[in-house]
């Protein structure tokens, strides 16, 4: 959407159609797989420019250990090792693409060329299309609002029921569950504390409308690549409270509080001061529109295809 608007021309190719690839000035590939290791050595041939990106989520960035093994020829075993893959992509791809500095230090821990890489920040999940006057009139509820794969352990997202369970504030809760175990510990709280309140999986204008009503947003995952939903909430000007593990604060670090998720004092501190704080959050709005809206994301990614 972001490219077309600048007047790029974007095809997505059919896999069963016959493609021909020097029609393209950049081909561009997402995720990774054993799959694409053909792909890229048949694309050398036709010479596009080349671009891939990874999606690279460990808790702390790669060391000296995932260098190691991406050195081993683990393909000649007929084995697709993650961090061999990265590295064989990396001296195919004209550039690697990194969604933030702490996923590029992984792409570099695994043997990809620093000039290789370049780090272009992704945008919001949706298109959405808030005016400054719609966010500052919508009524606020004054509740702690959190969107997740509720029972993923990384999300982190018991830590923060049990922590609304002890301090009383509201919390609303939103996404998948899929363990049966966490479902109903998750009910009989909801029985027992009447702040707490979990709305299942909801619709993108659901989403919207608990984003413009809660008066915080808070993602305090163990670890997270980017976070999304976190700048879903500050475009729609909740108070954020993040995680300071992974890429998130460098999206966020200018208008957020960020907390050591495994500390769960630090986590009801911020959330006391969040809650306290005005609302809307209108230095988080702008901060999201000036960098991460998708018009802001695609002129970087244009940027970077320039540059090849």
């Amino acid at each position: 959407m972001g490219l077309r608007a600048l007047g790029h021309e974007v095809v997505f190719p059919a896999a069963q159609e016959p493609i021909d690839w020097n029609a393209f000035d950049i081909v561009h590939l997402f995720q990774h797989g054993p799959w694409c290791l053909g792909l890229l050595h048949g694309l050398k041939v036709a010479r596009p420019r080349v671009f891939y990106s990874p999606i690279i989520d460990p808790p702390k960035p790669y060391g000296r250990l995932a260098g190691l093994i991406s050195r081993l020829p683990l393909e000649k075993l007929r084995l697709a090792q993650n961090q061999r893959l990265l590295r064989l992509y990396g001296g195919l791809c004209d550039r690697m693409l990194a969604r933030s500095g702490h996923e590029a230090d992984s792409l570099c821990a695994i043997g990809v060329p620093a000039g290789r890489i370049a780090t272009v920040h992704i945008p919001m999940s949706k298109p959405w299309d808030i005016d400054d006057a719609a966010v500052a009139t919508h009524p606020r509820n004054g509740a702690v609002l959190h969107v997740s794969h509720l029972n993923q352990p990384r999300k982190n997202a018991r830590a923060l029921i049990e922590l609304s369970v002890s301090k009383g504030f509201p919390l609303r809760l939103a996404g998948s569950v899929s363990d049966p175990g966490f479902r109903s510990w998750l009910d009989q709280v909801q029985k027992d504390h009447p702040n707490v309140t979990y709305l299942g999986r909801i619709s993108d204008g659901e989403m919207l409308d608990e984003m413009l009503s809660c008066a915080v947003f808070c993602l305090p995952s163990l670890y997270e690549g980017v976070g999304l939903v976190a700048l879903d909430a500050g475009y729609c000007g909740a108070n954020l409270v993040v995680t300071d593990r992974g890429g998130t604060p460098e999206y966020l670090r200018a208008c957020s509080i960020q907390i050591d998720p495994s500390e769960p004092s630090a986590l009801g501190s911020a959330i006391a001061r969040a809650l306290q704080l005005p609302v809307p959050n209108l230095a988080a709005r702008r901060h999201v529109i000036d960098n991460f809206s998708i018009p802001a994301s695609a002129r970087s990614l244009a940027a970077a295809y320039d540059a090849a």
